[in-house]
């Protein structure tokens, strides 16, 4: 399996399929997006989308096949973007001249193709605004986003260089949005490009909830009626719920930005800026912006390209209190107080290639238009791809933002010191010529993690990207509280300080194969280049670390030493004290046995000397006397009770035994004469009740 192909793309019939129709024009594009686990690329020959399941590929013994999307209607324009929605169900297909939408079909069975693994499906396709480009030639698409908070999953946002953001809702336009003065390139406003007044790019920041706040008029002149007609008013307009609006970012080429506030689904909006970018710079960070990004943080980090290289990482906050703007450009824009403020923290600058002659004959640096890519997988890092390769640039602060909010300790403090590391993973460029092999593709993959670029030669780059290592802490290592004191105490920890010397400034990137071989001047230039960027940023290092581990090898076994001496003088102590209690525990048992004898001696010779005391009174000797004679008594009385019980058990034994000789003998009458003997007694029974009765009858008459 090749290093830097690790999916072993360039082995597959999709890709070859490709390689045949890519443009010759080398531009960075990007005509490959990836959706879980569906790899899209647009095959420029036969206008038509290619799509292959990158996930089955890693399974071994799989023999994973591509669709071939065909579109119902004829592409005619020149893709240069893939885009699929959030969801999965469109595909954008964009170009300089238009954009299409392409609907993608159901997927069934085992692997998840569409339609069941059918080779070529037919998918229902339709063009936005086709009538739009023809009639204005100089209209171009300079971005295209799919808005996140689509529910249909099907609202699409495209910039126009004309300053203007159209809003799709599938083949339907829903609204205009206009971000800046019209530009007309016959018209008076012609000279606005030279300016950098075209909008180049936009992104979509976390929505909030609306502040519209009513302008105020009058001033101290507003009287009492104003005032409450106003407030009438007010009452009148309050919707039923909070209205959510959506902060549109966009760049223009001079660097300038403007905020668009609107919501999805309203044609309301509010456009404001320029917006205040702090600390204030000469060059308004970038006279040559050329693409912006919004990490979704809290407060947003904002990412602010320039095609000299340079990235500039900056907080998107609101502002304590409204800006006043103004515009001299169009007076038909109406531009609002801006809500918001720009503080930049750093500025990263990238290497457009591995030029190093070039830089030391003190000739001019490489400048091409850079593009941004979220990474989905780890919120801390992007991607810039351009034509000299792609770099990975991870934002460092935005964890120590994160780490701040969750603290809750009071005396928490917030510092942004540690800064933003860009790597350098796929160079195209190394030699001083004008020939580039652009990017045409870039598609991250998750779960695994990975990245695949199609470059202008036809070469397929696949690689595994490594989570970082901050979002596979440990949950014993997150806590914190009690490690800052020790920290404090002990200086940092020997992990922190391998990675502090294995940090590089400069990495040593993959080169890819270019379109024409390098001379042998250039090749040996960037032999040497790369054999200087090993020894001074991998050996050299290594052999720091190296030393740093013989040094802490050398205290670790000190420490041993001392520790096994400690050990040793422990264990003595420990026998030491061992002995002393066994002998304090005899000790201790002695003692008591001979102060419980001496109590009992005490308490005997107390009672004697009481009884012998010559003052002693009558009544203590009665009374003493008496006790005596009651003890006796109590003892004669419970030997007689003895006695009784003893007397008490053998009766009841007796009788017992007299009860079931009884039983034995007893003579039990027929049913007859028993019948007859009840009968009589009986009788008997009545007359003596009748005699009775009579009896106390004479009684009462006799007066006895």
């Amino acid at each position: 399996m090749p290093l830097t192909d690790v999916l072993e793309l360039n082995k597959t019939e999709l890709f070859a399929k490709i390689r045949d129709g890519l443009p010759v024009v080398q531009r960075t594009q990007n005509l490959l997006d990836c959706k879980d686990d569906l790899l899209f690329a647009w095959d420029s020959k036969e206008s038509c989308l290619l799509v292959r399941n990158w996930r089955s590929s890693l399974a071994a013994e799989v023999n994973v096949q591509f669709q071939t999307l065909i579109p119902s209607s004829m592409v005619s324009l020149e893709v240069d973007r893939v885009l699929a929605s959030n969801e999965g169900s469109l595909v954008a297909l964009s170009g300089p001249r238009g954009v299409t939408v392409m609907e993608l079909p159901r997927r069934w069975g085992t692997d998840g193709y569409y339609k069941d693994g059918k080779a070529r499906v037919t998918c229902r396709t339709y063009s936005l605004d086709t009538q739009l480009f023809l009639n204005n030639p100089h209209l171009e698409v300079r971005q295209v986003r799919w808005h996140p908070h689509s529910v249909s999953d099907s609202t699409l946002l495209v910039l126009l260089n004309n300053n203007t953001i159209r809003v799709y809702n599938h083949s339907k336009l829903r609204h205009v949005w206009q971000v800046g003065p019209s530009i007309l390139r016959s018209g008076t406003n012609s000279s606005l490009c030279d300016f950098g007044e075209v909008a180049v790019d936009f992104d979509i920041a976390p929505a909030g909830k609306s502040r519209d706040t009513e302008p105020g008029t009058g001033g101290e002149n507003e009287t009492t009626l104003d005032k409450s007609n106003k407030t009438l008013m007010a009452a009148k307009s309050l919707p039923k719920q909070e209205r959510i609006e959506w902060p549109v970012v966009v760049l223009r080429e001079n660097g300038n930005i403007y905020i668009l506030m609107t919501g999805l689904d309203s044609d309301k909006t509010r456009l404001q800026g320029p917006i205040t970018i702090t600390p204030q710079a000469r060059d308004n960070y970038g006279l040559e912006s050329c693409a912006v990004m919004i990490i979704p943080s809290l407060p947003p980090t904002l990412v602010i390209a320039e095609s000299n290289g340079k990235l500039h990482h900056a907080l998107l906050m609101e502002a304590e209190s409204s800006e006043h703007s103004f515009n001299e450009v169009d007076d038909f824009v109406l531009i609002e107080p801006a809500e918001y403020v720009i503080h930049v923290l750093e500025t990263v600058e990238l290497e457009l290639g591995l030029t190093a002659s070039g830089a030391a004959a003190g000739g001019e640096s490489y400048n091409c238009p850079v593009y941004l890519k979220r990474d989905l997988i780890n919120e801390l890092r992007y991607f810039a791809y351009h034509n000299a390769g792609l770099h990975a640039v991870t934002v460092n602060f935005i964890s120590e933002l994160q780490r701040y909010l969750d603290s809750e300790s009071e005396d928490d403090r917030l510092e942004l010191a540690a800064c933003s590391r860009a790597e350098y993973i796929l160079c195209t460029k190394f030699d001083s010529s004008d020939a580039v092999n652009a990017v045409f593709g870039l598609a991250l993959l998750q779960i695994p993690a990975g990245v695949v670029l199609l470059l202008g030669s036809g070469q397929v780059v696949s690689l595994k990207l490594v989570i970082d290592a901050q979002l596979l802490v440990t949950p014993n290592e997150k806590k914190q509280t009690g490690a800052d004191v020790s920290q404090q105490e002990t200086g940092p920890s020997f992990v922190d300080t391998i990675k502090s010397l294995l940090q590089r400034s400069v990495n040593q990137p993959i080169l890819a194969d270019k379109l024409s071989s390098p001379s042998a001047q250039e090749s040996y230039e960037l032999l040497n280049q790369a054999i200087e960027v090993l020894r001074e940023q991998y050996l050299k290092r290594h052999d720091l670390v190296r030393a740093a581990f013989a040094r802490h090898i050398n205290q670790i076994n000190l420490k041993k030493e001392q520790q096994k001496q400690e050990i040793q003088d422990l264990e003595q102590e420990r026998e030491l004290i061992s002995e002393r209690a066994h002998k304090l525990a005899e000790r201790f048992e002695e003692i008591s046995y001979n102060q419980e004898l001496l109590v009992r001696k005490c308490n005997a010779l107390m009672q004697k000397a009481n009884a012998s005391l010559p003052n002693s009174v009558v009544a203590e000797r009665e009374f003493s006397q008496e006790v005596g004679r009651l003890n006796k008594v109590t003892q004669s009385m419970a030997a007689g009770l003895e006695d009784a019980k003893k007397t008490l058990n053998k009766q009841r034994y007796h009788i017992a035994k007299s009860q079931e000789d009884l039983k034995k003998n007893a003579y039990e009458l027929p049913e007859k004469q028993h019948r007859t003997i009840t009968e009589i007694l009986t009788q008997l029974t009545g007359e003596i009740d009748r005699q009775i009765t009579d009896v106390k009858r004479i009684n009462k008459i006799v007066g006895v």
